[in-house]
């Protein structure tokens, strides 16, 4: 049984600065949450961006979308906490769940952010396929959300984030400036040319704590299997991968 090779290395090695865009809490610790706690755990800083704070996502008819806002930003806190994202790197830009629109005003949002922290890599959702293929047995629909999500991370990062002219109004922060990143990491990819494997086996459990921290969503048992079902399949043996379409775009 061959194990696949782990990119860590090759991928994360002189990077020190990591930005994770997600449309709603829950998605980084399901993508990407072990590979987080690792780069973390590596000394590189790590900012995520929750573009909503899925205050629909429920299927409870007691709970008003005020109240699940409520619920569920305290435990994205805790997930948060558990994987090692400081307070200052926890960024919700407040759209609305299920209305993330691929436009000029929402890129801006994100441009603002890639010019203020300066990211050398971009963790992001597919941008591209309407069905998520997983195996020949296992799809699934790409979220809109997700989708809209990972094409304007894409156009934020290049060209509205490089270019002066886009936005001015961002440079009265002198902590922005004109930034570019070339390098991406698409998550919710599973068959393709570019596909690159983390190895986070030592890591597993703290992506199962951070998503069972949202329990308006996930029991314990449930972020378990969860866990198994994305980072555990025969191809791999004994260790654990998340995997990505890793991406250079010069």
């Amino acid at each position: 049984m061959v194990t696949p090779t782990d990119s860590y290395k090759k991928i994360f090695e002189n990077k020190f600065r990591i930005l994770v865009v997600m449309p709603h809490p829950d998605d980084t610790e399901l993508y990407c949450g072990a590979t987080l706690f690792r780069l973390i755990g590596d000394g590189k800083r790590v900012r995520v961006i929750k573009m909503t704070y899925g205050d629909k996502g429920s299927r409870q008819e007691k709970v008003t979308q005020k109240e699940l806002r409520i619920i569920r930003e305290k435990e994205d806190r805790e997930a948060m906490k558990i994987l090692g994202v400081k307070d200052e790197d926890n960024i919700y830009l407040g759209l609305g769940d299920g209305e993330i629109e691929h436009d000029l005003p929402t890129i801006e949002k994100v441009a603002s952010q890639i010019r203020l922290f300066k990211p050398q890599l971009i963790i992001t959702t597919n941008p591209e396929d309407l069905i998520i293929r997983f195996d020949k047995d296992v799809n699934w629909v790409n979220h809109r959300d997700h989708r809209h999500t990972g094409r304007i991370a894409l156009d934020a990062a290049y060209p509205y984030a490089r270019d002066l002219l886009f936005f001015p109004e961002h440079f009265k922060n002198k902590e922005a400036s004109s930034w570019a990143c070339t390098e991406f990491l698409f998550t919710d990819v599973y068959e393709h040319p570019d596909l690159v494997y983390i190895d986070v086996s030592d890591f597993i459990d703290y992506r199962t704590r951070a998503l069972a921290a949202h329990s308006s969503q996930y029991s314990l048992k449930h972020a378990k299997e969860s866990t198994d079902f994305f980072t555990k399949l025969p191809i791999y043996g004994n260790r654990r991968f998340d995997r990505f379409r890793y991406v250079i775009a010069d």
